[in-house]
């Protein structure tokens, strides 16, 4: 089943929640709905479910208008951050309750029931734990028990808010790799809410940038990290250094670095890159080249990070090779050259990027 969504605003009071929303997902498809606290995901989310009512606009499942639907006519299964597990229930009698409580002329035979919770359990890797409670498993396992009871009424459409936000950093990683392959066996329409960046660049198919309320920019992982609409897409998601230049028979001056520089003329331009589009030399490179001194040095892992000291003062953050630092000898202290290997330029209007 697909999702329409169709210029949806939210109002709160004088508070706008959600600003001319629109967004399809395809059937099958796994969504994240990406951006900072307050951006309007969850409240996005709640209204696809029918939690939360539109002031504007409206969303359309499978085809047809869900304005006038119960929430639990949707055929929609929602995974929240804190599981609500029963505590009192085994992890079979919580995957299994949804399909319990069903009307009599609706409900599957307790044959059909049994069979359906234990794949769902063998699905999810729990099919040992079936007879334990909440409190006796770890938070990814009844996370893991969460989403096997929002699939056991067979939904349409699955959604989840932030399903991993309350686990450590490693035991997400290991959640966040389970789920997608688990998404590739399914393939039940899904759309979560993450404020992870690297959570959502691993696990959805598409990303939807959100900020105060609106869209930003919509795309695959790749589209959106290579080729960011607009400034506050580039500067959520990565890590990336701020300059700005002016444009000399077409090479780069740079000018300076931090916030917005006006220029009457309206030749200045904001230049993004990113951490690992720097190479160092140790001596002048071409007239993009930028001036510092490295104030530190961090060796440990696959990469080396490298903090230097821009020649206006502010910081730029480095990731370079280990062969390279190795070969070049890098220590605190010492006068370097920053050589851009990309940069990404914005104006008023649309981004550009350039090869110097």
């Amino acid at each position: 089943m697909g999702i329409q969504i169709e210029n949806i605003s939210k109002f709160y009071g004088h508070f706008t929640a959600l600003r001319d929303v629109s967004l399809d997902v395809q059937a099958g498809e796994l969504v994240a709905l990406l951006g900072p606290s307050g951006s309007g995901k969850t409240t996005l989310l709640r209204i696809i479910a029918g939690l939360e009512s539109p002031d504007e606009g409206r969303v359309i499942l499978s085809g047809e208008d869900a304005a006038y639907k119960n929430p639990r006519d949707r055929n929609v299964g929602f995974v929240f951050q804190h599981y609500a597990l029963f505590r009192h229930m085994t992890v079979f009698e919580n995957v299994a309750f949804g399909l319990k409580v069903r009307p009599r002329r609706d409900r599957l035979p307790k044959k059909e029931i049994f069979d359906r919770v234990f794949s769902l359990l063998k699905l999810v890797q729990l099919d040992f734990f079936a007879a334990r409670y909440p409190a006796q498993l770890s938070g990814g396992q009844r996370q893991r028990v969460a989403l096997a009871r929002a699939l056991a009424v067979e939904p349409k459409v699955l959604l989840l808010d932030e399903p991993f936000g309350a686990l450590d950093a490693q035991v997400r990683k290991e959640l966040r790799r389970w789920l997608k392959k688990l998404h590739e066996k399914i393939h039940v329409t899904s759309v979560f809410v993450t404020h992870d960046q690297e959570e959502a660049l691993e696990v959805a198919d598409r990303l939807v940038i959100m900020n105060n309320g609106a869209v930003e920019q919509i795309g695959t992982p790749e589209e959106i990290y290579h080729r960011p609409a607009n400034p506050f897409v580039f500067r959520f998601l990565g890590d990336v250094n701020l300059f700005h230049c002016r444009t000399e028979n077409g090479h780069y001056s740079f000018i300076g670095q931090g916030g917005d520089i006006s220029d009457k003329d309206g030749s200045v331009r904001q230049v993004f890159i990113r951490p690992h589009l720097f190479d160092i030399s140790l001596t002048p490179g071409n007239r993009e080249s930028i001036q510092g001194s490295i104030q530190h040095i961090n060796a440990a892992g696959p990469s080396v990070k490298v903090e230097i000291v821009s020649e206006w003062g502010g910081s730029v953050q480095v990731n370079i090779p280990q062969d390279r630092y190795q070969r070049l000898g890098l220590q605190k202290g010492m006068s370097v050259y920053l050589i851009p290997l990309q940069m990404s330029t914005f104006d008023e209007t649309l981004p550009t990027e350039e090869q110097p």
